[in-house]
């Protein structure tokens, strides 16, 4: 029976090693838990969330190796993702009343799983656009000059393809780089006026995202006692981009090519955001090199 129980616990910690390769997603949401082997729904609170598992926080004592079912409703408007999973782990935290599990999706299909993580990247793009969007009030209370703006904006030389689209013609492949949360250095074999509105469309490379750690959580100690901090998962793909803009500027033909300085004038938050993150892995990139 000992060789048993140890084996058992061996197997639980391969899980949780496992889980603790996907990113997890923090999040504080109400939920109704089915649990086999009782006869109502346990009511808590989900902790954190990952393609491969997540924690539940309850008042109600429940016991290791249930399986439980309950529904991920992260935002108004998204239809309700049932989620399946078994309990594997149960503690008692020193500073709140209850208990918190972890339990793992073993009972979801690869599918189901795809399905979660595309739904926890929705979160994070969501949860980056209003940190993004809450620091706009403060640009606005304290504008600048352009010129100074464009100073204060990090910009990077690494150059990638990008589709632009003038106003009526279809969309050409080009080349751009100097690309800031501002604006950015196009190169392109056509001339285009100054003044002219364009429609910009690219992804960032990937390649640079490698100088970020991975996602993970470290434990701090605060006067309140111990606390789990989450280091975001700044090694996320980027997505397609579309971004309107407007050539401001033409500089000395490179390569037999036109380049011009286009200003973006439709970007949003989370646009900005993943600029941002983009020049930062090149700064540190080079940094480091140096």
């Amino acid at each position: 029976m000992r060789m048993l129980w140890v084996s058992r616990r061996s197997v639980q910690g391969l899980e949780r090693s496992n889980q603790r390769r996907f990113y997890r997603q923090s999040i504080e949401l109400p939920i109704a838990i089915e649990v086999s082997g009782l006869p109502a729904p346990v009511y808590g609170t989900l902790i954190n969330i990952s393609e491969t598992g997540c924690r539940l926080r309850s008042l109600i004592l429940i016991e290791r190796d249930r399986d439980v079912n309950f529904e991920l409703r992260s935002r108004p408007g998204a239809a309700p993702m049932p989620l399946k999973g078994r309990i594997v782990t149960r503690a008692t935290p020193p500073n709140a009343g209850g208990y918190e599990y972890g339990v793992n999706f073993s009972r979801m299909s690869n599918t189901e799983r795809a399905a979660l993580a595309r739904e926890i990247h929705e979160m994070q793009r969501r949860e980056a656009l209003t940190r993004a969007e809450s620091k706009e009030p403060a640009r606005a209370a304290a504008p600048t000059p352009k010129s100074k703006q464009r100073r204060g904006s990090v910009r990077t030389m690494v150059a990638f393809p990008v589709r632009y689209r003038l106003p009526g013609k279809p969309s050409i492949v080009a080349e751009a780089n100097d690309i800031s949360t501002g604006g950015l250095r196009l190169m392109c074999q056509e001339p285009i006026a100054l003044g002219t509105h364009v429609e910009l469309r690219f992804a960032l490379p990937n390649s640079v995202l490698a100088v970020f750690p991975p996602a993970s959580q470290r434990t701090e100690i605060t006067p309140f006692g111990p606390r789990q901090v989450r280091i975001p998962d700044n090694r996320r793909p980027f997505e397609e981009m579309t971004i309107s803009g407007r050539v401001v500027s033409r500089f000395q033909p490179t390569r037999g090519r036109e380049v011009f300085g286009v200003q973006f004038t439709d970007i949003d938050g989370y646009q900005r955001e993943e600029i941002a993150r983009f020049t930062h892995a090149v700064q540190l990139a080079r940094l480091r090199s140096e």
